[in-house]
């Protein structure tokens, strides 16, 4: 007997955080450090034990993105997250799903705000870092999700 009986005809195309398309990709996996949690689809960077931990995205060391995990479905009230102590999957390289506050087209820059990890479009300014080696791909209106190119591994943090 199937555990889902009913579908919903209006499906999402996408969730923030999930992997878009086939391509190559490079995901490593760290824990949760903050007590927070950390939500889908924000830049992070390393933790106080730089090989094992990840904390939202600070001004310097981006270490990837958060990708979406299908062990976390299934909820549907509140935040689904990685949590404090879970191991989250983050991608360095390939292409993923993230909500874009302002809006973007293909090939507009990507910047993340320092402290909390949430992607934007266009040149950084006061408060978020620019992320040399990354790009929208597809076209959103604010608040909507896009895909983001994460074009190698060796994406750092700018200024």
């Amino acid at each position: 007997m199937s555990a889902q009986t009913s579908y919903d005809i209006r499906q999402d195309k996408a969730y923030a955080g999930l992997i878009y398309a086939q391509a190559p990709h490079d995901i490593v996996s760290r824990a949760v450090e903050t007590a927070g949690g950390i939500a889908f689809g924000v830049a992070v960077t390393r933790g106080t034990d730089a090989d094992k931990q990840i904390v939202p995205a600070a001004s310097a060391d981006f270490l990837g993105i958060t990708i979406r995990s299908l062990e976390k479905e299934g909820g549907t009230a509140g935040a689904i997250q990685w949590n404090a102590k879970e191991t989250a999957g983050v991608m360095r390289s390939g292409y993923i799903w993230a909500v874009c506050p302002t809006g973007c087209v293909p090939g507009d820059a990507v910047n993340y705000a320092d402290g909390t990890g949430v992607l934007d479009s266009g040149a950084a300014g006061a408060g978020s870092t620019s992320l040399d080696g990354a790009s929208w791909e597809t076209t959103a209106v604010a608040g909507e999700l896009a895909v983001v190119r994460l074009s190698t591994s060796a994406v750092t943090a700018g200024s």
